[in-house]
């Protein structure tokens, strides 16, 4: 299983990166992070060298191509299929070592039809999200993976039981006359991935208050760790924040 985990990553590698300089770059990356992690370096150094024949034999057509002893880096030729036209060009292709990926051509349908209907706002999920105070300008900062409709009513719901560990709440329950805009809720970043949307939500916090003790936000904690860098960029993120 930990073998597999180092070969997924170089086949990874070999798939996304379409320069020799970004390969070779990635594979070095992924020989250094994995011989650091305590996996021996003879098996990490095999296992990389390697994967050049073994990635050249899946590219290339069992068919036209034969298993390549040559560790060297191979080029890809990225095309749309020509039905009777690419085989013979995959036939040629292969005596000069170069692999051929089927890619799909752009037509008038992909660039005219849009048939995909956008979801509502309150809809959407994998989100980073302000709620704002209308009545100060106090902000909210949040993530969540869910439809944002579903962790809005989860907000009303914590501020109606009255739940001490909602910021929301918190800020309500000092200041009894604001109102919050649920309504008017921002959107400042889509992210899919669970720890990736964590530390923008952590990003974005501490770039509008980096204190302890948040004064400028309704937030009651910072969110999940990030290294101290991050906040030399606090004023770009501002920026951003305020477009």
């Amino acid at each position: 299983m930990k073998l597999g985990v180092l070969k997924g990553l170089i086949h990874r590698a070999h798939l996304l990166c379409d320069l020799k300089e970004d390969l070779l770059e990635e594979l070095n990356l992924l020989r250094d992070v994995f011989v650091s992690n305590g996996y021996p370096f003879k098996l990490v150094n095999k296992t990389v060298n390697e994967s050049w024949s073994v990635e050249l034999k899946k590219c290339i057509s069992e068919e036209f191509g034969e298993k390549s002893e040559n560790h060297e880096y191979f080029e890809v030729l990225h095309a749309p299929y020509v039905r009777g036209f690419t085989e013979r060009l995959q036939k040629e292709l292969n005596k000069f070592g170069v692999g051929f990926v089927m890619k799909k051509g752009t037509t008038l349908a992909s660039l005219l039809c849009k048939l995909k209907q956008k979801p509502e706002k309150e809809d959407k999920k994998d989100i980073d999200y302000i709620i704002n105070c209308k009545s100060c300008e106090m902000k909210y900062i949040g993530e969540t993976g869910q439809q944002f409709r579903t962790r809005k009513e989860q907000h009303k719901r914590d501020v109606k039981n009255k739940v001490s560990t909602n910021g929301i709440y918190n800020h309500l329950k000092h200041n009894k006359t604001h109102q919050i805009d649920w309504d008017g809720a921002v959107f400042i970043d889509w992210e899919s991935h669970f720890m990736r949307r964590k530390i923008k939500e952590s990003i974005y916090i501490n770039a509008l208050d980096a204190s302890d003790k948040h004064t400028k936000i309704m937030n009651l904690e910072k969110g999940v760790y990030t290294n101290p860098c991050w906040n030399e960029f606090n004023s770009e993120v501002r920026k951003i924040l305020k477009r």
